[in-house]
């Protein structure tokens, strides 16, 4: 790919700014450092170091989302994109649709039945097996089919919800009792798991939200999450049937790479990464990024784009989108 370096910037004293058309970062104690823009695949922030106000307006224009992450574990991430664009057939597609009740349920129900079909294909890699997992895989099937019965968007994310349960707390009693996982918590999470779940989800959700603002669809407008001022609803809609993928990211670092010892702790801020744990963690998420564990058979490469990295499978699940969409764009644009 021509974009797919990660800049971290993880010094409070760190000084990022704009010249002669790349990025040029100080940090103490190191001679600057210039990177190209055209290299950027994604940019996260920890803390609060001096980022000039032309940075932001350069990656908004090229399309490079930020992940800012609060400098402890309390506090909630922000995503920053580019403005929309002048490219509006699909945000007019997404209004239409979101004013026919079926289509929005047929939308919403495929998100939650796509991160079934991934929690799957995660227990068919990891405890095929297990007593557990079959029960869960029971589970599942109930769940698909209570979805395919749902008529309304609190009902259908009643099933995700049970379903995010039932899979948590399968994970909990299939990780080793030493990572002390109970369950999901989060803002601030408690245990190292949930850290790296909640950080995974959000540099997940700054790749979707790359794709979609790259198609011109609107990341406020969701199908399965409702409309919450400040929210990308439609970017969290995108990557539920991602968020399986992550955990297997995660899960792969655990005790080979990430040790308990790589987190602190502490009342105020729950649990985070220390310095040494981020820095393993965000090269171990860089690799995953370049060859993703694709476990959705619906949306595999096409002809000309063939990546399996992690922005090649959001930008496709939006193509997914826009077909499903296709019957309220313009008609000029039904058969391109």
């Amino acid at each position: 790919m021509s974009s797919d370096l990660i800049l971290i910037i993880d010094h409070r004293e760190t000084c990022v700014r704009m010249h002669a058309g790349a990025l040029r970062v100080e940090r103490p104690d190191s001679p600057p450092e210039h990177i190209p823009l055209g290299v950027l695949g994604l940019v996260i922030v920890h803390g609060s170091p001096l980022v000039g106000c032309e940075v932001w307006r350069e990656l908004a224009e090229r399309n490079i989302p930020a992940v800012l992450q609060p400098a402890r574990g309390r506090g909630q991430s922000a995503l920053v994109g580019s403005v929309l664009g002048n490219t509006i057939e699909l945000r007019a597609a997404q209004h239409r649709a979101s004013a026919d009740s079926e289509m929005t349920l047929t939308i919403a129900r495929d998100q939650v039945a796509g991160k079934v079909a991934a929690q799957q294909r995660v227990l068919e890699r990891l405890d095929p097996q297990g007593d557990a997992a079959q029960e869960l895989v029971k589970q599942h099937a109930a769940s698909l089919e209570r979805l395919q019965k749902t008529c309304s968007n609190a009902e259908i994310m009643g099933v995700e919800g049970a379903g995010a349960n039932a899979w948590y707390a399968w994970l909990g009693g299939w990780l080793p009792a030493h990572w002390r996982f109970a369950g999901r918590n989060r803002r601030p999470p408690r245990d190292p798991v949930n850290a790296l779940l909640s950080l995974g989800y959000t540099l997940l959700g700054g790749e979707m939200l790359r794709a979609v603002q790259a198609k011109g669809a609107d990341p406020a407008l969701g199908f399965l999450h409702g409309m919450v001022p400040g929210r990308e609803s439609l970017v969290l809609d995108l990557i539920e049937p991602l968020r399986p993928s992550v955990d297997l990211v995660v899960l792969a670092m655990l005790d080979d790479l990430i040790v308990p010892t790589h987190f602190a702790y502490s009342e105020r801020d729950g649990c985070r990464l220390n310095k040494n744990g981020r820095g393993l963690f965000y090269r171990a998420w860089a690799n995953a990024r370049a060859d993703w564990p694709n476990l959705h058979k619906d949306v595999e490469a096409q002809p000309g784009d063939p990546a399996s990295d992690l922005p090649s499978l959001c930008r496709r699940r939006v193509e997914c989108l826009r077909e499903r969409l296709r019957p309220f764009l313009p008609r000029e644009h039904n058969h391109g």
